[in-house]
């Protein structure tokens, strides 16, 4: 028997259980081996390495087939190794032969569900929607429970610039390695920290109202990225960028790459934004 809670040796006494009954909780991946088959000894490493690195998202069941000719007759199989995924109690897909593990993780993630990354999707679709707050708690929770994500620590800094709350993100990214503070999207975000410093007193901004000034559109962007008026300061930084493209040294474009780090290349407005950049600049 194996040591690992992921990994299950079945018989006909624990088949119902771990099989019918298990694969309505988490897939269930089943190897059909014997002892004398040179490929069933190849791919095993294999499928026990994936099923530690998975850590869950699936059950490793093997079957040896000299043992449990009852269940290898079932499953109707007719060659080993055989390798089927069942899920809700239904064959879900299934491959024959040993195969690299390149092949077999395809395989997996073809039909598994990463529970961080569907998190992530999550977190996505709330910044999306505009749900700031909500974003915030749930990336609060997980990052309490997988602290070395450092993805989440990122997406969160980027969550807390977009609430304007500039003192919290600068305390997040500084607590990041060194290593990930020169990652593009990290950069990004620091230098949407120097959003505030720019942007316009509230007495100052009163009197560009009435001005439509280089000068005036990048103020009054620096503004709207400080309110998280983003659609606001996207379109004023095109407008300034399509007109006076060379002002303050090209800063335009610089400041506008810099909001598309900072909101994520996802965000609905950094897709359309960029598709205008793209035919501003060629």
């Amino acid at each position: 028997m194996s040591s690992s809670p992921h990994i299950i040796d079945i018989t006909l006494e624990n088949f119902q259980q771990v099989i019918l009954e298990g694969s309505m909780q988490q897939p269930i991946l089943i190897d059909f081996w014997a002892d004398w088959c040179a490929p069933c000894k190849a791919l095993m490493p294999v499928l026990t390495k994936l099923a530690h690195e998975f850590n869950g998202q699936f059950i490793l069941a093997k079957i040896n087939i000299e043992e449990q000719p009852e269940l290898a007759a079932q499953f109707q199989v007719r060659s080993v190794p055989t390798v089927m995924l069942v899920s809700q109690g239904q064959l879900v897909d299934q491959f024959n032969g040993a195969k690299p593990e390149s092949e077999v993780r395809t395989f997996l993630k073809q039909h598994l569900t990463n529970p961080v990354e569907a998190f992530k999707d999550q977190i996505k679709q709330l910044v999306g929607e505009g749900d700031l707050d909500q974003a915030q708690t749930l990336l609060q929770q997980a990052i309490s429970q997988l602290p070395d994500d450092i993805d989440l620590q990122i997406e969160l800094a980027r969550v807390l610039l977009q609430k304007n709350l500039s003192a919290d993100a600068r305390s997040v990214l500084d607590q990041l390695p060194d290593a990930d503070k020169a990652r593009p999207e990290v950069k990004g975000l620091i230098a949407g920290l120097q959003f505030v410093e720019k942007a316009p007193s509230a007495e100052l901004l009163t009197t560009l109202v009435d001005r439509d000034d280089s000068e005036a559109r990048y103020l009054k962007a620096m503004a709207a990225l400080v309110q998280a008026n983003y659609e606001t300061a996207l379109e004023l930084l095109l407008n300034l960028l399509r007109d006076d493209r060379a002002y303050e040294e090209g800063v335009a474009h610089k400041t506008l790459l810099e909001v598309f780090a900072l909101l994520g290349e996802g965000n609905p407005l950094v897709v359309s934004s960029r598709r205008r950049l793209y035919t501003l600049m060629y």
